[in-house]
């Protein structure tokens, strides 16, 4: 019979032929289950803490069986850790491949964080699996659960360089729930030798119900004003996608055809209730008490209730087909038609309402609601041209772009709104490989972002009476340019390497904000006296320069792994303020460098600096450049000594220091465990810990914008005491290999250690510790 091409054989020789013969194919080698699990109890001395049992527990378990892999991660757990650690996600997924499953589909059991302290409950399931007596089909598929319970105290202090009159402090509480479902699947068909189809099918569904209070006083030349917004939320939506791409050989090498689709419907329903004062700006200053109370508080208050309904729904349509003819041996034209459909329809009615936000008998307001409907058609079509030889490629593409907008505003009066655009965008990618140690990747693109149909309506979004918007039907698309280059230089002899990254990025009729301060509006003959009204205009000017050099050794005689990356990064953000022209400009200086060992599986340390220096101007403000410089030290190590005893502690000290404006904000966040390993094989280990030793732990950002600078507080975890138990899972088939990389490129430790740019993953504590 033929083996597989995956088999191996071993046996005894005479010298005539194999006696015996044993056959192990790699699928039966790769059985076993493997991961770690880990369980943390804690107890926080501050008394004032709302929870103070602390708990974290979770882990990853692969299970393989040949070709079949299932793994499974969890995550629960009260200190803030909102995702799952680098180490365990790449348990999951190998580290390698695309979409569910492989290292770049990560994403799927990651979800944005949210400032503040989370109770976090996660789970992801990941399935793999070839079927067919020649594998013709693959299976990959994920579920991800995530579920958190947010709190958050703010203050935020924000002042404006143009115009110099004001300055904004605030503080707020806010709590969220939000439940996240997400299903995703890839199905590879390899219907002939000539044939390929692949199906993706995607489905979500999240909930969130917000709850927010916001206090404070803007206070300056032109007025005071007292802020004070509430808004109670909830929502809940699904999405749904499918999509598929065929490809096809068609006789001759290098005629192809692919004909790939998409299909996309998104759902959301919502209720909010919000509150906002609408006392216009008073010319008599607040007199603060001790407290920061005001006596006389009801004359600068007038509140204004709102029950809003929101329900939208959009699906996308997206159809795509290539041919591919060759020239030459080593090159290729292309012929590519693509089109989209994008359609949107929302429904949003507001009800001015008593302070119980109760609608029942009231109508909407006319100016505070509407509904609409768009639909966005999109035609590109253009030639092509590859060219690859050895271990070099070339791809250049040209697309004529129609665009066309047509949608429909419903509101006292129907207002139509119809837009058409057209555009050349284009394409170069370039892969060249010099030799062994040295290439080079160039990407050179353009592409166009069109107004949203909310940019382009004439409505006013009063729902924050003090913070109003609206758009404006005038917008055009916005069209960059954009150029991507990466030299690398390896050497693997020697274990160096060297990157250079340069990008750059001009934007014309950049959507931007036009910002006016402190006035008043009239909408349906009611006034409005806002503090910040703002509409999204086309502007040109803005620039994007991004450079980055990055090098990394080994230093052998601490066997360790040395690297340091460093770069500039500018921005040029045009903007209105007033009705005048404002150029935003940061620039950013940062360098980073991180030695981390490779000495032994007993002794891991990571050292760490990186520091940004930072300068914001504003082209409007008379008081110049606004400069600060934040930077972090840091240091992991853990230590297995004798007898199976261990010793792990961390350290950071965070500072931001104001150079303009003199503040200086810092902080030093220890953690110390000290732990036993356990069992025969030292699988397991107990372990005593403090995290925050020093209890300074603080949320602490710096901001710029057009015209303003802000510095931000937000809520932490901070000191309290733990025991963790962790058990590393390893056990494999009578024939199984024992080595991790076979189960896709992981160490014996469930890690990567990595060398060159960016260095090896900091230990100590990122992990299920702390």
């Amino acid at each position: 019979n033929k083996l597989s091409d995956n088999a191996e054989f071993s046996g005894m020789d005479d010298g005539e032929g194999y006696k015996a013969i044993n056959i192990v194919t790699h699928e039966n080698m790769r059985r076993g289950q493997f991961g770690k699990l880990y369980a943390m109890g804690g107890y926080d001395a501050d008394t004032r803490t709302e929870s103070r049992f602390k708990y974290n527990a979770g882990g990853n378990v692969n299970i393989f069986n040949g070709d079949s892999r299932l793994s499974v991660l969890a995550l629960f757990n009260n200190v803030n850790q909102q995702n799952f650690s680098f180490e365990d996600i790449l348990g999951v997924t190998g580290g390698t491949g695309g979409g569910p499953g492989g290292g770049r589909g990560a994403w799927q059991y990651m979800t944005r964080p949210q400032s503040g302290v989370a109770r976090v409950n996660a789970i992801g399931l990941n399935y793999s699996d070839t079927w067919g007596k020649r594998d013709q089909v693959t299976f990959q598929g994920s579920y991800f659960f995530n579920g958190t319970n947010t709190t958050n105290r703010s203050s935020l202090v924000k002042w404006y360089e143009y115009p110099a009159i004001d300055t904004l402090s605030t503080s707020g509480f806010s709590e969220t729930e939000n439940y996240n479902h997400r299903l995703n699947a890839r199905i590879e068909w390899k219907i002939s030798e000539n044939q390929n189809l692949m199906i993706r099918p995607n489905f979500s569904y999240q909930s969130n119900d917000p709850l927010s209070t916001t206090t404070g006083w803007q206070l300056g030349e032109s007025g005071y004003s007292y802020t004070n917004t509430l808004s109670d939320a909830s929502s809940g939506g699904y999405n749904a996608r499918l999509s598929a791409v065929y490809r096809a050989k068609l006789g001759k090498t290098g005629r192809t055809i692919t004909v790939d689709g998409s299909a996309r419907y998104r759902d959301l329903t919502g209720t909010s209730r919000t509150a906002s004062n609408t006392a216009p700006l008073s010319p008599v200053r607040p007199v603060f008490g001790p407290d920061g109370s005001v006596a006389d508080l009801d004359d600068y208050l007038l509140m204004r209730y709102l029950y809003n309904d929101t329900p939208s729904h959009n699906y996308t349509l997206k159809g795509n087909i290539t041919y591919t003819e060759p020239v030459s041996k080593f090159a290729q034209v292309s012929a590519q038609y693509r089109a989209s459909y994008e359609y949107q329809e929302r429904d949003k009615r507001s009800y001015i309402t008593g302070d119980d936000f109760d609608p029942t008998g009231i109508t909407p307001a006319p100016e505070l609601s509407n509904s609409y409907r768009s639909g966005y058609m999109i035609h590109r079509a253009g030639p092509g041209f590859r060219y690859a030889k050895e271990r070099n490629t070339l791809v250049a593409n040209v697309y004529y772009q129609h665009s066309s907008l047509d949608g429909q505003v419903e509101r006292a009066n129907s207002e139509k709104i119809s837009h058409g655009y057209d555009d050349i965008t284009y394409f170069l990618m370039g892969q060249f490989n010099i030799n062994r140690e040295n290439s080079i990747r160039l990407f050179v693109r353009s592409y166009t972002q069109n107004p949203s149909i909310t940019d382009l309506q004439s409505v006013y979004d009063v729902s924050d009476a003090q913070y109003i918007s609206s758009g404006n039907p005038e917008l055009n698309p916005s069209y960059s340019n954009n150029v991507m280059f990466h030299y690398i230089n390896s050497n693997l002899e020697k274990g160096r390497t060297f990157m250079w990254m340069f990008s750059l990025q001009n934007t014309s009729d950049y959507i931007t904000p036009d910002v006016a301060y402190n006035g008043s509006v009239q909408i349906d003959g009611t006034q409005y006296n806002y503090l910040q009204y703002s509409r999204p205009v086309n502007m040109d000017g803005y620039w994007s320069v991004r450079t980055h050099l990055s090098y990394g050794l080994p230093v052998s005689f601490i066997r360790s792994n040395f690297n340091v990356m460093g770069g500039v990064v500018y921005t040029r953000t045009p903007g209105r303020i007033d009705g005048r022209r404002n150029l935003t400009d940061n620039m950013g200086y940062d360098l980073r460098a991180v030695l981390g060992s490779n000495i032994s599986e007993n002794v891991d340390f990571t050292l760490a600096w990186n520091g940004t220096y930072n300068v914001a101007r504003n082209s409007l403000a008379a008081s110049g450049n606004n400069k600060y410089f934040n930077h972090t030290a840091e240091g992991n190590l853990k230590v297995v000594f004798g007898k199976g005893f261990t010793f792990t502690a961390s350290a950071a000290y965070v500072q931001y220091k104001g150079i303009t404006n003199d503040y200086d904000d810092s902080y030093l966040l220890c953690n110390a465990s000290i732990g036993k390993k356990l069992f025969r094989n030292r699988r397991g280990e107990i372990s005593i810990g403090v995290n925050d030793l020093f209890n300074q732990n603080t949320a602490f950002v710096r901001t710029t914008g057009s015209g303003w600078t802000q510095n931000a507080r937000n809520s932490v975890i901070g000191r309290y005491y733990m025991v963790t138990f962790t058990y590393n899972l390893r056990r494999f088939g009578k024939n199984a290999t024992t080595n991790l990389a076979e189960y896709g490129g992981m160490s014996e430790n469930g890690s990567q250690r990595r060398m060159g740019p960016g260095g090896p993953p900091p230990g100590g504590f990122h992990g299920p510790h702390f």
